[in-house]
């Protein structure tokens, strides 16, 4: 049964709950309005594009589910600023490991805008991911996105039906490996790699 008494108390329950309570909370979380947009405007007045703000919403949205269930949040906070408040330090850490973190003055900001070809990589990148996903199978494909929502291999098992977090774990590697399998086969891939 849903949860349509969406507190904060509620959702972090449900998160905390696993399983179908989990997945609906996470779902009423990302449709929550002016989340999104939050977190898109931060990206953007600080150096993202659409596309950064559209991976740090995705991104967050994973760090704040673990954050919930590792029993992070000290509730001194509204889940709404706590989420925001990943993001952005989250965006700060991106850009720090993209070495596009620094202090600009107006005069500098012409030299922050990322190159059209870095963009057009990261795209085609996406794109050959897509193909990628497309050829592992449908249950591989699901296993993979259960993992990357980072749930756990007991979760995955039941969700998923394995008998054991064991089984989810060996299905999760071939998959992975199959996926690899698929890119490293791509000369797509292989030429993308050497650019």
């Amino acid at each position: 049964m849903a949860n349509t008494n969406w507190t904060d108390e509620s959702l972090i329950a449900d998160i905390q709950r696993g399983g179908s309570a989990r997945a609906e909370a996470l779902k009423r979380l990302y449709q929550l309005p002016g989340l999104r947009e939050s977190v898109y405007r931060h990206v953007l007045q600080h150096g993202g594009s659409q596309q950064d703000a559209q991976d740090m919403f995705q991104e967050t949205l994973v760090l704040f589910d673990r954050n919930l269930r590792e029993g992070r949040f000290e509730g001194k906070s509204a889940l709404r600023t706590y989420f925001v408040a990943i993001a952005k330090w989250h965006w700060v850490t991106v850009r720090r490991q993209q070495g596009r973190y620094t202090e600009l003055s107006p005069a500098q900001y012409d030299g922050e805008v990322e190159s059209p070809e870095a963009d057009t990589i990261r795209s085609e990148y996406r794109e050959l991911f897509q193909e990628a996903l497309g050829q592992i199978g449908e249950r591989c494909r699901e296993l993979l996105q259960l993992y990357q929502l980072d749930y756990s291999m007991e979760e995955i098992a039941q969700k998923m039906q394995y008998g054991s977090s064991d089984v989810a774990k060996k299905e999760a590697y071939r998959c992975r490996m199959r996926f690899r399998e698929i890119l490293e086969n791509n000369p797509q891939f292989a030429a993308l790699r050497n650019t």
